[in-house]
C-alpha cells in the first residue's frame, strides 16, 4: 500500500507538470510577415536589442525589446524614435513561431505593420 500510494504521487507529480507551459523565449533568429505581406529577418539578442534586415539584407529597423510571459514590448530608432515604446500580446505556437496582436501602440506605421505580424524561428 506504501509503494503504491508513492508511485501515484509520483504519477501525480508528473502528469501536473505535464500541463505547465514552457516559458518562451524570442531570442535567436525569426522571419517576421507584416500584416501587408512582407518579409524580414529580425534578430533579438539576449541584452534587449533587436536589429531587422530586409531582403537583401540592409538593416531596417534597432531598437530595443521587453519580453515579460505574453506581452512584449518594442521600440525602434528608425521609424517611431526610441520614446515611444509599442506593446503587443505575443502568441507562442510551440518554440518556433508566434504571432503579434496590439494592445497599445501610438506609432501608426508600426502598429499597422507589427499587429498580426506572424514570426517563424529559422537557422542564421
Amino acid at each position: 500500500m506504501k509503494k503504491t500510494s508513492k508511485v501515484l504521487a509520483a504519477l501525480f507529480v508528473i502528469a501536473a507538470f505535464a500541463f505547465v507551459p514552457p516559458k518562451h523565449n524570442v531570442v535567436g533568429h525569426w522571419r517576421i510577415t507584416y500584416s501587408n505581406g512582407a518579409t524580414e529577418k529580425v534578430d533579438f539578442k539576449s541584452d534587449g536589442t533587436y536589429k531587422s534586415y530586409s531582403a537583401t539584407g540592409e538593416t531596417t529597423h534597432t531598437g530595443n525589446y521587453k519580453l515579460s510571459s505574453d506581452t512584449i514590448s518594442i521600440n525602434d530608432k528608425e521609424g517611431c524614435g526610441d520614446t515611444y515604446w509599442g506593446t503587443y500580446k505575443i502568441t507562442f505556437f510551440g518554440k518556433d513561431s508566434a504571432s503579434n496582436t496590439v494592445i497599445e501602440d501610438s506609432c501608426t506605421g508600426r502598429r499597422e505593420g507589427v499587429n498580426g505580424a506572424g514570426l517563424k524561428r529559422i537557422k542564421n
